[in-house]
């Protein structure tokens, strides 16, 4: 996981709230059991986010919430996988992520200027982004075996394609229809598995960070 992460609570009031002259430095947005999420974890995600996307981040307090709500569940996931050592990908693994989006622009300079104009460094968003691979290859080998689509369900999903004339013949169809329902199904487990851990989680939102 993320150092930033992994400050505990007592370290974190040190830290992160009071400087030498007494100003507030950065706020605690989230405790989730003993570990901390800061509110500058919580912007460098949406800056991070919208730099991915080619757009401006929103620092709203609802973009802000949604932003904490899933540092929430990757810090739930990434610290399950540890526990019960899932192999997950290794920063070597984000290179190939990278490059698509530096390819954007049109030299390296062009690169790095973008990169400090959204006030982040490439190390960030290689840590963002090892972050949700970890969290998909997680999700696969955590859940996916799980799921078994059952003959009647493939076909009561194509007669609703073809019923909408977007459907070819069912053989031809099966394949995608199954990846597709698979993942579904793979989703709405990790989902439910992220509902029980949060339950059985202390975890406090600070609300004047998300006003």
């Amino acid at each position: 996981m993320p150092g930033r992460l992994r400050l505990t609570i007592p370290i974190a009031l040190a830290l992160l709230t009071i400087s030498a002259s007494g100003e507030t430095l950065d706020r605690i947005a989230v405790t989730v059991g003993r570990h901390v999420i800061s509110e500058r974890d919580i912007r460098q995600d949406l800056r991070v986010s919208a730099f991915i996307d080619g757009t401006s981040p929103d620092f709203s307090g609802e973009q802000k919430r949604a932003a904490a709500d899933r540092l929430v569940d990757q810090y739930l996931v990434l610290e399950d996988a540890a526990a019960t050592r899932v192999p997950l990908p290794s920063a070597a693994e984000v290179a190939g992520m990278v490059a698509p989006i530096k390819a954007h622009y049109v030299s390296d300079q062009e690169y790095r200027t973008a990169l400090a104009q959204a006030h982040i460094t490439e190390a960030e968003l290689s840590e963002q982004l090892l972050a949700g691979l970890r969290m998909l290859r997680y999700t696969d080998l955590r859940f996916r075996p799980e799921v078994q689509i059952s003959e009647e369900t493939l076909r009561a999903y194509y007669d609703k394609l073809a019923q909408k004339g977007d459907a070819q013949s069912f053989e031809a169809s099966r394949k995608d229809i199954e990846k597709l329902l698979t993942d579904q199904q793979t989703m709405q487990a990790l989902d439910r598995w992220i509902g029980a851990a949060r339950n059985e989680t202390a975890i406090l939102y600070r609300d004047p960070v998300f006003k």
